[in-house]
């Protein structure tokens, strides 16, 4: 017998740039230190970083292109209309 998951049951597994794309989310990322913020294409931070990698270990490789701060953090949104 086949086990069916509900769509926004979690599965264990760290979300990754890969199974955002996937699931056609967005992500809106801003920095803490001037509040610069953007919503990088999904897409190409695949294509730059691997599908493979963490929502989280992507986050620790940002840097704000206006003010140079490490200081970044996130949200996954869902898609755009």
């Amino acid at each position: 017998m086949a086990i069916q998951r509900r769509y926004n049951e979690p599965t264990g597994r760290p979300a990754t740039l890969g199974s955002t794309l996937k699931a056609d989310l967005d992500l809106i990322v801003w920095c803490k230190a001037c509040r610069h913020r953007v919503e990088p294409d999904v897409a190409e931070q695949v294509a730059r970083y691997g599908a493979d990698l963490t929502l989280l270990d992507w986050q620790q490789r940002l840097v704000c292109s206006r003010c140079g701060g490490r200081d970044i953090d996130f949200v996954v949104s869902g898609s755009r209309r």
